[in-house]
């Protein structure tokens, strides 16, 4: 069993990463790909299937010779927790390292203050422990999405306006005291770039960026297989394009919308419910979002030149598709002379991305310490993990 009081070695972590992205399937594949000597990779290989993090099978073919054996992801042997909260609702998943959902389970949450979050925390992690029989020495930490920015301090949360109660406060030492787990933060489009890097689509590119489409317009830039955080933690953030009291390619412009013409629609999360009757003004709005993220893609492939940008965060899913097919039918130069702008795509994750991403936060800290450029913020206990283990 992996012992997570003690981090991986930058090799090991760079080899568990090729198996994890699926980037590479065997030993020789690993030595190839990193320059390692096949008896390096051996030994750490070896080492990683005895701790429980890695499984290796024969291949099965009908050809003679020896057949490969293929390297996994070992599932169910380590977990970690995501956390997401929004007006009225709080979910919270385990995930293992495999990507495998153990528990998904939402909750009703009537205030949004630190003390109310914290507490359905440690109630409905306890529970979902008791529930899926996972040990707690099993999980690497928790990781918490947030609405939002950082002040320059790099951990005082700047919440959304709609967040109030969670304004100017630093939340990952108060959640680390209360779970007794290592506890890390990240804006919502931060959380929803690395869980689609590692759970999603993400997985098979390098450089992309996020749209994270929810009460706001956020977004998350990896770069390189680095989630790119800036000086305070609030790279990414699109919405500056589109002004407050303005159209917006936003759920909350959406949620205003349908209200307006009638159709009552308490948050983001009630728009899947919608009727029929609501479709006119939902295609209204995905055809003029449309157009506005149409010149956003432009401004990204300018800046950060991405394989792909993503359409994802709390719209349900066939709602990113629609954007995605009308983003599709949309004709505009490319950010200079000769250059194409970056396709779209919808993310895997969807709606999901939020408690997803959140879980991904702790496998990063453990396993990728690298991969949050600024090493965002982790607590346990109140006080800064020198160690995500």
């Amino acid at each position: 069993m992996i012992d997570l009081r003690e981090p991986l070695t930058f090799n090991e972590q760079q080899l568990f990463e090729l198996v994890h992205r699926r980037i590479c399937a065997t030993r020789a594949d690993i030595s190839e790909t990193t320059g390692l000597t096949t008896t390096t990779v051996s030994r750490l290989v070896s080492r990683l299937v005895d701790v429980g993090l890695l499984s290796e099978k024969a291949e099965r073919s009908g050809g003679l010779g020896q057949p490969r054996r293929l390297l996994s992801v070992r599932p169910r042997q380590a977990f970690s927790v995501g956390v997401n909260f929004m007006r009225g609702r709080f979910d919270l998943a385990i995930v293992d390292l495999a990507g495998e959902i153990a528990v998904l389970d939402s909750a009703e949450i009537e205030e949004l203050t630190p003390e109310a979050i914290v507490s359905v925390a440690a109630e409905r992690l306890e529970a979902a422990l008791a529930s899926s029989g996972i040990a707690r020495r099993r999980l690497l930490g928790a990781g918490f999405s947030l609405p939002g920015g950082f002040s320059p301090d790099g951990e005082t949360l700047l919440a959304h306006v709609l967040f109030q109660p969670l304004d100017q406060k630093a939340l990952a030492p108060i959640f680390g005291e209360a779970l007794g787990l290592t506890c890390s933060v990240e804006t919502d489009g931060g959380c929803a770039a690395l869980g689609e890097y590692l759970f999603g689509h993400g997985a098979g590119h390098d450089t992309f960026f996020l749209v994270h489409i929810g009460h706001g317009v956020g977004g998350g830039a990896v770069l390189d297989g680095q989630l790119f955080r800036g000086a305070h933690g609030n790279a990414s953030k699109p919405g500056v394009l589109f002004p407050y009291g303005k159209p917006r390619p936003s759920g909350q412009d959406l949620v205003e919308m349908l209200s307006a013409a009638g159709h009552h629609v308490g948050d983001i999360a009630d728009i899947a419910g919608v009727s029929d009757a609501a479709s006119a003004t939902v295609e209204g709005w995905v055809k003029r979002a449309a157009g506005e993220l149409a010149v956003l893609g432009r401004v990204i492939t300018a800046f950060l030149d991405p394989e792909v940008i993503f359409i994802g965060g709390r719209l349900p899913d066939a709602l990113n598709r629609a954007l995605v097919a009308e983003l599709a039918k949309i004709e505009l130069p490319g950010p200079s002379r000769g250059l194409t702008n970056a396709p779209f795509a919808s993310a895997k994750l969807g709606p999901s991305s939020g408690v997803l991403g959140a879980a991904s936060l702790p496998v990063f800290d453990f396993f990728f310490p690298g991969s949050r450029r600024g090493g965002g913020n982790a607590y346990v206990n109140g006080r800064r993990a020198t160690s995500a283990g």
